[in-house]
């Protein structure tokens, strides 16, 4: 989560790096032990820095947990808006941009687990949360619509614009479940590191899209 502007970053390059092992510890507790079971001296300790340190930067585990929330939210968009703006992008046919927005989704899932799992858990208790990543979902779904839109003139743009936020919403629900139980899901083809899972997620979207695989 570098250059965030969740966090404001230390002027000093010690400080900056106590602040990046913080984070980075607090993530690894939080999705390790949980929330509730991790206490700010944990952090510290994990971090190899005072307790004063955490409080110097974050009120309290909360704060810290939001801030944690926060950043991700935004160098991963950030990360996305890149890459729908990008040639690639512009010129990738209507399945390259549904592989590529399927891709998005389960790479996000893959390499960073344990933090989505805790924040689609807060999601469950906290409104705020649960607006702030619903509004991020539509907009990931929104830039792959108006990408699909001009390679598909004789769509409406409406019904298009519906259908992919569908797919994102749907095949987005079932890999957070496939995450969400701490074994993870235990159906067959169905973790998600399966390659069949990423495979049939995505055919299942040509078809409903009526894109040719």
């Amino acid at each position: 989560m570098e250059n965030c502007e969740a966090f404001t970053k230390p002027q000093q390059q010690r400080s900056r790096d106590a602040l990046s092992r913080v984070v980075t510890s607090a993530v690894s507790l939080f999705s390790r032990q949980s929330f509730a079971a991790t206490r700010v001296s944990d952090i510290a300790q994990h971090a190899q820095v005072p307790v004063g340190t955490v409080y110097q930067y974050f009120a309290d585990k909360e704060a810290l947990l939001l801030g944690i929330f926060a950043g991700y939210r935004d160098c991963r968009m950030r990360e996305i808006r890149t890459i729908c703006a990008s040639a690639e992008a512009r010129d990738a046919t209507p399945r390259q941009l549904i592989a590529l927005h399927l891709n998005i989704v389960f790479s996000a899932f893959t390499q960073d687990a344990g933090l989505l799992r805790l924040i689609e858990l807060r999601r469950l208790e906290d409104a705020h949360m649960h607006r702030k990543q619903s509004e991020a979902n539509d907009e990931v779904a929104s830039l792959f619509a108006e990408l699909l839109i001009p390679k598909m003139p004789d769509r409406d743009a409406h019904e298009l614009r519906r259908q992919v936020l569908y797919v994102h919403s749907i095949i987005r629900g079932a890999v957070v479940w496939s995450i969400l139980p701490p074994g993870g899901e235990m159906g067959r083809g169905l973790q998600i590191t399966d390659a069949d899972f990423a495979n049939e997620a995505l055919q299942m979207s040509l078809r409903y899209l009526g894109i040719e695989g």
